[in-house]
């Protein structure tokens, strides 16, 4: 179930939407752009920070427990990011990502039908440039609630035919 909301939320907004199933997953995200506290570090299980040119994205490997814990913070802002829900029983190796879910540029959103980017996760949350958010999911219950709490999303399909 593919939704679009034409408004920007804080992380921690849509998170309470998804009422603790966030907690069943790990959290891959990549291709952020955010304001973070110093000891953002600490939260991730894993993480890739990139400083040379050949790698543009950093990634991060993060619970589902301290992704609530991080959203909640008050120094943490996304701009723009891809949060890929990932079973919690699936190994995901940082170093073997091939091509690195991103929103920003990323034309695959606005097609017919829009897939997730990353062949483990089941759900990809995309926070679009402070202005758009975007749940991608194989399965009802994030896009249920997510659509349950929040007026004026619409099925992603129909907005790409608009």
């Amino acid at each position: 179930m593919n939704t679009i909301l034409e408004d920007f939320l804080e992380l921690k907004e849509i998170l309470n939407s998804f009422n603790g199933l966030e907690k069943e997953y790990n959290w891959l995200l990549t291709d952020l752009d955010w304001s973070y506290p110093d000891n953002y570090l600490d939260y991730f299980m894993d993480y890739r920070i990139y400083d040379d040119s050949s790698h543009c994205r950093n990634n991060y490997l993060i619970t589902g427990e301290n992704l609530n814990k991080l959203a909640n913070m008050k120094e943490v802002y996304f701009i723009w990011g891809v949060f890929s829900a990932i079973e919690k029983n699936e190994i995901v190796d940082l170093d073997t990502i091939k091509d690195e879910p991103y929103a920003d540029g990323n034309p695959n959103f606005w097609v017919e039908n829009p897939v997730i980017q990353h062949p483990l996760a089941v759900a990809e949350l995309v926070l679009w440039d402070s202005s758009l958010v975007l749940l991608l999911s194989k399965g009802n219950d994030l896009s249920s609630n997510f659509r349950n709490t929040f007026k004026g999303w619409k099925g992603l399909k129909s907005y790409n035919q608009s």
